[in-house]
């Protein structure tokens, strides 16, 4: 079926017109030229084969048409208004061709597209200012998180100094007994659990010792018969022994008694001596809890730093028989430097440190 060539659509009846111009050839609706039924069929076929297009008429160049009428303009015309003539108006606008079915489905699916998009559209904005809401809600949270855990962190820089701190004054106020008062209170108190168990025991279960060396019936209690094997006392030490008997057939010994009397120590003044010189007391500091990588050479330096570059000091790292996740180090200073370095302030944060207890006698580093 031909096409229209003013509209595009289909040509579905014969009534059309075709072109003569061999490079045209093209066919139109009468409805778009509009022409009539009645006309069209009015027409001649020597008329419909010489028939040209309006396409090709309007190609055709200008030439001089004598035969057009003039219009022709009275006086009285003149005065009135300029008013086109009804007659020269083409008052009817003419059918059109009717839309195909591809046009409307065509046209149907982009209006269903526009809505969609549009449809899209809005929901992709919602969705973003969704986003937007909850990027800010998050950035709020995170500042405020990280507004607490600095908080945090101070307030375990004040509770670790403050327990630093009361941890010095306790040590500097009640400073640790001596070994020697140590073992006296494990004495005491042994004596005293052994006393009070003997006091205990029901008559039933002794028998007098008369004819000779005899044991109880019944087996000893069993905190009785422990005996705590105390450390050597030092040569400073005094001691007292004193045996007693616990009735039970076990005999034990709760004191050592030492006979040499007590020395009284002086020390020298002469300060205008020149040909022999003493050396001045050391003390020793035990500072641990530092981190496994703390060199001598840095603990030296710190401490030169707090008596003093004069200062005569002597570091030693503790080998540790066990491995620990930390370092510790002896410290051998002055007397008169001791109290400068024994202070919670010049140590860093979670740093243990005391004075140095010399539990035997060994030529080997001590460890903590």
């Amino acid at each position: 079926m031909p096409i229209c060539g003013a509209c595009g659509s289909m040509i579905v009846d014969r009534c059309f017109m075709e072109c003569s111009n061999g490079r045209c050839k093209k066919s139109y609706d009468i409805a778009c030229l509009e022409v009539d039924v009645e006309v069209f069929k009015s027409y001649t076929e020597e008329y419909k084969l010489t028939w040209v297009c309006p396409e090709c008429i309007c190609l055709m160049p200008k030439r001089g048409n004598v035969d057009t009428p003039i219009v022709v303009r009275t006086p009285a015309s003149k005065g009135t208004t300029s008013i086109p003539p009804i007659d020269n108006i083409n008052m009817k606008r003419g059918s059109q061709a009717c839309c195909s079915p591809t046009m409307d489905a065509d046209s149907m699916l982009l209006e269903e597209l526009r809505e969609f998009r549009a449809e899209i559209m809005v929901r992709m904005d919602s969705q973003a200012e969704t986003i937007n809401v909850l990027l800010n809600q998050f950035s709020q949270t995170r500042s405020d998180l990280d507004s607490i855990m600095k908080l945090m962190r101070v307030l375990e820089e004040k509770v670790a100094t403050k327990q630093t701190r009361d941890i010095s004054n306790e040590t500097v106020q009640n400073p640790p007994s001596t070994f020697a008062e140590i073992t006296s209170q494990q004495k005491n108190s042994n004596t005293k659990k052994k006393q009070k168990i003997s006091k205990t025991t029901t008559t039933t279960t002794h028998k007098d010792n008369k004819g000779g060396a005899t044991k109880a019936a019944v087996l000893p209690i069993t905190e009785s018969a422990v005996i705590t094997a105390l450390p050597t006392s030092t040569p400073h030490e005094q001691t007292d022994v004193e045996e007693g008997d616990t009735g039970m057939g076990w005999t034990t010994v709760t004191k050592k008694k030492n006979n040499r009397p007590p020395k009284s120590v002086a020390v020298g003044t002469n300060k205008e001596l020149k040909a022999i010189q003493a050396t001045e007391r050391k003390k020793h500091l035990h500072v641990w809890r530092l981190h496994p990588e703390t060199t001598i050479e840095a603990i030296t330096d710190h401490v030169n730093s707090v008596c003093g570059p004069d200062v005569h000091i002597k570091v030693d790292k503790i080998v540790h028989k066990t491995k620990r996740d930390y370092a510790s180090f002896k410290i051998e200073v002055p007397e008169n430097c001791f109290q400068k370095l024994n202070r919670p302030e010049i140590w860093p944060i979670n740093t243990e440190f005391n004075e140095w207890i010399w539990f035997r006698n060994s030529t080997k580093t001590g460890t903590n």
